[in-house]
Formats: structure tokens, C-alpha cells, sequence
């Protein structure tokens, strides 16, 4: 079989299940993703406090937690405060003004992490997900 279709093949089923993703908002809706990965509590805090603000502004909030700042999103985790509550408080906030949290699923499986042990309410992440989110129409990108 010849490698250029089984590369464009590749590509198009990647970008089918992105734009399947990145269909769950109205495409006329402000839409912003953060993108945390700072184990520094004051970046990790502030992103979490963005999208909190934009979600109470009407945009649609989603924010992907990965690498180093993951133990931000554990019942168990660091509960270090920022800007008087903890991480843990602005993702659950965030998560019941309708906001989306995510945590990388590659994470999740080298961390050895289950459901039970993330905040709750917050959806474990396909790297389809992610890009579904980045790509989306109207949307507006951050990493902390």
C-alpha cells in the first residue's frame, strides 16, 4: 500500500474526530481553552481564574490540566490557595457555572489516577479533545 494514502488517511480520520469535538458549543459562541501545566500555584491559580471570569462573561470555558499541574486537579492534591480559594475550589466553581475541565488522559494513565481521585465533575481528555477545542471556531487560546 502506498504511504501517501495511508498518511492522508490518517490525517482525515484525525481531522474528522476533531471537528466532531470541536461541535459541542454553537459555533457563533465565544469559546476560550486554557491550557494548564505550571506547577506554580499562582500560574496554575490564575488560569483557573480566567476561565472562570470568561465563563461568567458568556464565553464557553474549557481548560486541559496536564504535565506537572495535575495535582491541582486531585481531591488529594496540592491545596495551595490562589487569590483566597484553592485550586480545587475554582475548578469546581468553574465546572458548575457550565465550564469544561479536562485532564490529559495520557497523564491520567501514567499517574495511575481514577476518577475518583480528580475533582468531580472534570472529564478525562483525548488528545482529540484537545484539539477539537483548539481548533473550534471562535476560539480564543492560553496556556498557564
Amino acid at each position: 500500500m502506498n504511504l501517501k494514502k495511508i498518511a492522508v488517511g490518517i490525517i482525515g480520520i484525525f481531522l474528522l474526530l476533531t471537528s466532531v469535538n470541536a461541535d459541542t458549543v454553537s459555533k457563533d459562541t465565544k469559546k476560550i481553552a486554557i491550557t494548564i501545566t505550571d506547577t506554580s500555584v499562582v500560574k496554575s491559580g490564575f488560569g483557573l481564574a480566567v476561565a472562570n471570569a470568561m465563563q461568567d462573561a458568556g464565553v464557553q470555558s474549557t481548560v486541559f490540566v496536564s504535565a506537572d499541574a495535575i495535582k491541582y486537579a486531585l481531591k488529594n492534591g496540592d491545596h495551595k490557595k490562589f487569590a483566597g480559594s484553592t485550586t480545587q475550589e475554582l475548578i469546581g466553581a468553574l465546572i458548575k457555572k457550565g465550564g469544561k475541565v479536562m485532564m490529559c488522559e495520557g497523564f491520567v494513565k501514567l499517574g495511575n489516577i481514577k476518577k475518583t481521585d480528580m475533582v468531580q465533575g472534570i472529564e478525562v481528555a483525548a488528545p482529540s479533545d484537545l484539539a477539537g477545542a483548539l481548533y473550534a471556531p471562535n476560539t480564543v487560546t492560553m496556556t498557564f
